[in-house]
């Protein structure tokens, strides 16, 4: 999986500096990992900021490389918390893409944290409370104990309870909190 981490986070980079994307930062259990309780992990979950106009060309353009030639663009329900997921094929494993679609994710990429996950790869690694906040909005039971771990760790808590409360998830957040007393 390091190749292909190197490779998309290359990618990425490169879509940057084309001005497909705005910024990404790495989420999900890789994102754990780097932080906090290393978890095993079969894909690799890069939330990234861009227009909404510019998917259908960034994934064009994914498509025109030989190693993502079978990427797809997937359209989330309107309700649902990820609108737009661009599943990207790398090697024996796959990247999932998730199009930034509310201030809170914008945010996550913003002030993430520049962390090396692998040798000489340094990118934003979303920080550990908009971590819990992202896990929290997925809510399943897997990122309630992945929140318990962040939570344990968690130097300042304030910013979370601050962002769990304005986005009225204060009961998802307290679950966390009685998990997090048992891990």
């Amino acid at each position: 999986m390091e190749r292909e981490f190197k490779d998309i986070v290359k990618a990425l980079k490169e879509a940057k500096r084309l001005r497909f994307i705005h910024d990404f930062a790495l989420t999900g259990a890789l994102a754990l990992s780097a932080l906090s309780q290393p978890r095993a992990t079969r894909d690799i979950d890069i939330l990234v900021s861009m227009q909404k106009e510019k998917i259908k060309g960034f994934v064009t353009w994914l498509k025109y490389s030989r190693e993502y030639r079978l990427t797809k663009h997937h359209i989330g329900r309107r309700k649902g918390r990820i609108k737009d997921l661009i599943e990207v094929p790398a090697g024996n494993t796959w990247a999932d893409l998730i199009v930034a679609s509310s201030d809170v994710e914008n945010e996550a990429i913003a002030t993430g944290l520049p962390v090396s996950v692998f040798a000489r790869t340094k990118l934003k690694v979303i920080r550990p409370e908009y971590l819990i906040i992202l896990k929290l909005i997925a809510g399943s039971e897997q990122d309630y104990i992945d929140c318990a771990h962040l939570w344990n760790e968690l130097k300042d808590k304030r910013l979370v309870r601050t962002m769990a409360k304005e986005l009225y998830m204060e009961r998802r957040l307290k679950k966390a909190k009685n998990i997090a007393k048992r891990v």
